[in-house]
């Protein structure tokens, strides 16, 4: 879902006169998913969001921020460094605010990406590395030379930063609201289920839920990870913050090597369950979603929504206690970086 242009003009330093980088998505109820589990699911449509992803309300607050604390009419330039939707939500928002953005992204990354982030957000692409590390430092030498000619660079992270967890927190709200006006009150919200990348969506969950929910009740998180990007699992199980030595997994917007320190010192402060699942379980419900509900996802996102289609083989019902009257929450993060062929074709290669 788009949003108007702001002239670059207009971006004056209240924040009355610069609006908000992402829109208040959809609170849905799923049928098949709910008897699936036996209580009420509800969906939170973060792929809605105007670059496609819930990055828009981190990532792109990332850019907003930047504008309120500059004198009107600075002269910036954003840096990003994501082949997914981080890139993607930094793109969009400075495109509508009219500022530059320098993408930097791995030769791995996705061609309809490249695409959309030089054709419809206007981005200068830069390709380099195989993997994310080898395109921030790519980045981070772009962003030096510019500033060496005297230029003002602004560096948006794809999930570590204040500001991303400040943003991606206001989905929590939302979601207490919502569910509200579908006549669920916020103590019956037992669970909230969202995918683990470098952590900044995890870390806005745990941080709005337990600013939301002071008290003794608090809804569990289900932080999901497919096995070959399973950084929080791992660290979980050995008590100590793992680094990956290698990504292996077709839900690449999850390939970060580690979680983010936020995102540690939540998963151990904060009621959470990690779970891993299969890259096939990930493709798998990306299929179901679509069938279900007419939702285009892609297997980052649908690693959120797999164990719940797989509820008895992850035995979530073991690890988080649910009775009829419950509700769960999916946040179903984004689908930008997935094509039709290339969801075809996993589903040819996991014989689907």
């Amino acid at each position: 879902m788009a949003l108007d242009p702001v002239p670059a003009s207009s971006a004056a330093a209240t924040s009355s006169e610069l609006p908000k980088t992402y829109i208040e998505t959809p609170l849905i109820h799923s049928a098949p998913l709910s008897n699936i589990v036996g209580c009420t699911v509800l969906l939170k449509l973060e792929l809605l969001q105007p670059s496609g992803s819930f990055k828009s309300r981190g990532v792109g607050s990332v850019v907003r921020h930047a504008l309120l604390n500059s004198p009107p009419g600075s002269d910036l330039h954003f840096f990003s460094s994501s082949g997914g939707n981080a890139g993607a939500a930094a793109a969009e928002a400075c495109k509508r605010f009219g500022y530059p953005c320098t993408v930097a992204v791995p030769e791995s990354a996705s061609p309809r990406m490249i695409q959309r982030l030089r054709e419809e957000y206007s981005a200068t692409v830069v390709l380099h590395g195989s993997v994310w590390r080898e395109a921030d430092a790519k980045l981070h030498e772009l962003m030096k030379a510019y500033e060496g000619e005297g230029g003002k660079a602004v560096y948006c992270h794809p999930y570590d930063n204040p500001v991303i967890v400040e943003g991606n927190g206001t989905i929590v709200p939302e979601i207490i609201d919502q569910a509200a006006q579908l006549g669920y009150t916020s103590d019956k919200i037992k669970a909230i289920s969202c995918s683990v990348g470098g952590g900044g969506l995890f870390s806005g969950v745990t941080t709005g839920l337990q600013a939301s929910y002071p008290g003794e009740h608090k809804p569990t998180v289900v932080a999901v990870e497919t096995v070959g990007a399973n950084k929080l699992y791992q660290s979980l199980g050995a008590g100590k913050k793992v680094t990956l030595s290698a990504i292996s997994t077709v839900a690449s917007s999850l390939g970060a090597n580690e979680v983010s320190d936020k995102a540690w010192e939540m998963a151990t402060s904060y009621p959470t369950v990690a779970v891993e699942i299969t890259d096939a379980d990930a493709v798998s419900a990306c299929l179901k979603t679509l069938d279900n509900h007419r939702l285009f996802v892609e297997p980052a996102c649908g690693a959120a929504i797999a164990p719940w289609y797989e509820f008895e083989k992850y035995e979530i019902s073991e690890k988080i206690k649910l009775e009829k009257d419950d509700v769960v929450v999916l946040i179903v993060c984004g689908g930008s970086t997935m094509t039709l062929d290339a969801l075809v074709k996993y589903q040819q290669v996991f014989s689907l």
